[in-house]
């Protein structure tokens, strides 16, 4: 019995690092793919005067402002793990860090640094430092779909009669989404009763893998509970605001330096399509699909010829690098100036239950 429960987690094992290598493959050929194709259109002897349109105000304001998007990124960090004693001094470092590794590895993997440096620095839980982690991504994801949604709607004539009504069916869409992650932590505990029991009948032999799914889906049920509090709940979402309109600012600033005139919805949904690039999965460091992304966004709501919106893609993702690298050598020098903290980190609270909260 303890070898055929040894070869399914075996075989489970086997099977993942399967998937992870086709994905990473395809990543691969998709980001050369997009590379090739949006080089080629780039007239790169007129580059320079691309980047001679920026002046040196244009990019100190810039990098204030992402600067500003980091340190909004640290507090919601800190909303999150709910511990008001963890040290500012640690907390932002790590956030620089972590955001230029999240730009600079492949295949996502910079994520993990925020929870490895969370540990090995403060001495967090993984559990702690994923629920945080977990949390505001989804914000940020939230409110990037929310306004880019209103600026697409906002700054397209041919929507003009609909507009009313599609924009009601975007901010319940919103609520709907927002009253999920608020409640996830019950959602998958109840999910948990409904779906596992039919998985186990039809994986039967492979109690171990069964177990430790079961393991992990309520583990990560217990670690939304934690974000089941209103005050911790609403400061996130409202700080998500912030880190929103720091990168818009960001991104805004370049782009009128450059010479973009278009209405305030347009440039929304323009800047939108660009920051929501950075999360489509099958990309390596978001090379390709971020340049595309702005291509995109230029062309359709700027009127842009297809080389210069092209060129200008390269040029903002080329700063976003500069700006995380920069930052993220700050961050990693004050990691490494701080002393670690060696005490035994206070037990995690215990998530509220249902009922003690539906109460």
């Amino acid at each position: 019995m303890a070898d055929s429960s040894a070869s399914a987690t075996a075989n489970t094992s086997k099977q993942r690092n399967r998937r992870q290598l086709i994905v990473r493959f395809v990543s691969v050929i998709v980001t050369v793919a997009l590379l090739a194709a949006l080089v080629g259109e780039v007239e790169w002897a007129e580059f320079d005067q691309l980047l001679g349109r920026v002046a040196p105000v244009s990019w100190l304001g810039a990098l204030l402002a992402y600067l500003a998007l980091n340190l909004f990124r640290a507090l919601r960090f800190r909303v999150l793990l709910d511990k008001d004693d963890t040290p500012w001094r640690l907390l932002i470092p790590i956030t620089l860090y972590h955001n230029f590794l999240v730009r600079a590895l492949p295949f996502k993997l910079g994520e993990l640094s925020y929870i490895a440096l969370l540990r090995s620095r403060l001495n967090y839980s993984m559990e702690e430092g994923l629920s945080s982690l977990f949390g505001a991504r989804i914000l940020e994801l939230l409110i990037i779909i929310l306004v880019f949604s209103s600026g697409v709607l906002t700054s397209a004539k041919a929507l003009a009669q609909q507009r009313e009504s599609l924009l009601l069916i975007i901010v319940a869409t919103f609520f709907v989404c927002v009253l999920g992650l608020y409640f996830g932590g019950a959602l998958l505990r109840r999910s948990a009763g409904l779906l596992l029991p039919g998985f186990r009948r039809r994986l039967r032999g492979k109690a171990t893998v069964m177990d430790a799914l079961e393991s992990r889906w309520l583990q990560l049920a217990d670690e939304l509970d934690r974000v089941r509090q209103p005050r911790l709940f609403l400061s996130a979402l409202l700080i998500s605001c912030f880190t929103y309109s720091s990168s818009f600012l960001t991104n805004y600033v370049l782009l009128r330096a450059l010479g973009i005139d278009v209405d305030f919805p347009a440039m929304i949904a323009i800047i939108s399509i660009g920051m929501f690039a950075s999360a489509f999965p099958l990309n390596v460091s978001g090379f390709g699909v971020v340049e595309g992304a702005w291509r995109v966004g230029l062309v359709q709501f700027a009127d842009w010829n297809q080389a210069d919106a092209t060129a200008t893609g390269f040029l903002l993702h080329g700063f976003q690098l500069f700006a995380a690298a920069l930052y993220g050598l700050v961050g990693y020098l004050l990691i490494h100036l701080s002393p670690r903290i060696t005490t035994t980190a206070e037990p995690a609270k215990e998530p509220a239950r249902p009922e003690s909260v539906s109460g």
